[in-house]
């Protein structure tokens, strides 16, 4: 790649802002609602695109703000792009997929079904297929993340960090598992599949994933991310949808960020169980939020 292409896959630096304290000392969210492609998935994206050969045709599957990172990276190396979502997926995330030049193939069925048909896809083409959360790349990429906060505000006591397939929250662990701050893993509570697979000590399917949060309707947790979070001993906790848009709002009205359920699921937890004594960072890891889903939290 050339120096102007590195150039242009560099992720936003994106803003901490206090919110609360809401019972903490204090509460920093990271805005990732103002991350290329609206949500923190552009980062590991950016990272694994750049090392691709050019001309590589690049196959996923995605809930939608992995397609859409992915999407965008590619566009910037010219590289063609086919994605496999769910025919539910929002609308506003299939127009941000399709706007940065992917072709979107819509499946019936949950993410999982959308990757074996991703997989032979790619097998029959000879194309790359990156994986959403299972990638050594695309976990190397997040960690971009982790290291803004620890530049702008110094590493918080506490991170809450949403757990989809577990990518972000290894990236978490990569680059402070050895230090002071103390991450949480949040998930939806109706899809708790990292926090069953640690209680099992190996991963669990589960028979369905279904809710307001897409981000978070992951079946089956990556292996990567297991053996990371069984080895740091990662604690889970989990938000339902009255959490989720009680958080929603909150971040509306106190700081302008509109976060999708999914976005919003790591403040949730945190509005749950405050301590008084610590500061704690929030990832608001997206904003990709059809109007419809939005208004009907907005009214309550």
């Amino acid at each position: 790649m050339s120096v102007a292409e590195r150039g242009r896959l560099q992720p936003v630096h994106t803003r901490v802002v206090e919110v609360g304290p809401h019972g903490w000392r204090a509460v920093w969210v990271k805005d990732e609602t103002r991350q290329i492609s609206g949500a923190f998935k552009y980062r590991g994206n950016a990272h694994r695109v750049a090392g691709l050969p050019a001309g590589a045709e690049v196959v996923t599957a995605s809930t939608g703000n992995h397609a859409a990172g992915l999407a965008c990276a590619a566009a910037e190396r010219g590289l063609p792009v086919r994605v496999f979502v769910p025919r539910t997926a929002p609308l506003a995330k299939r127009r941000r997929i399709a706007g940065a030049g992917a072709e979107v193939s819509l499946v019936q069925g949950s993410y999982d079904d959308c990757e074996a048909v991703a997989r032979a896809y790619a097998a029959e083409r000879a194309a790359v297929f990156v994986h959403s959360f299972d990638d050594p790349g695309i976990i190397e990429g997040h960690r971009s993340l982790y290291r803004e906060v620890g530049e702008e505000t110094g590493p918080p006591d506490v991170a809450f960090v949403p757990v989809g397939g577990g990518g972000l929250v290894t990236a978490g662990i990569a680059e402070w598992g050895e230090g002071p701050t103390r991450l949480v893993g949040v998930e939806y509570r109706a899809a708790p599949a990292m926090k069953l697979s640690l209680e099992a000590g190996r991963r669990v399917r589960l028979d369905e994933a279904r809710g307001m949060p897409e981000g978070l309707l992951v079946r089956r947790i990556g292996a990567r991310p297991f053996e990371a979070c069984l080895a740091y001993g990662l604690e889970v906790r989990t938000v339902d949808d009255r959490a989720l848009h009680r958080a929603m709002r909150t971040l509306w009205s106190e700081a302008g960020i509109r976060a999708e359920g999914a976005g919003a699921a790591a403040f949730a937890a945190a509005l749950q169980a405050p301590d008084p004594r610590r500061v704690a960072l929030c990832v608001v890891s997206g904003g990709n939020v059809d109007d419809r889903v939005w208004n009907d939290c907005l009214l309550g």
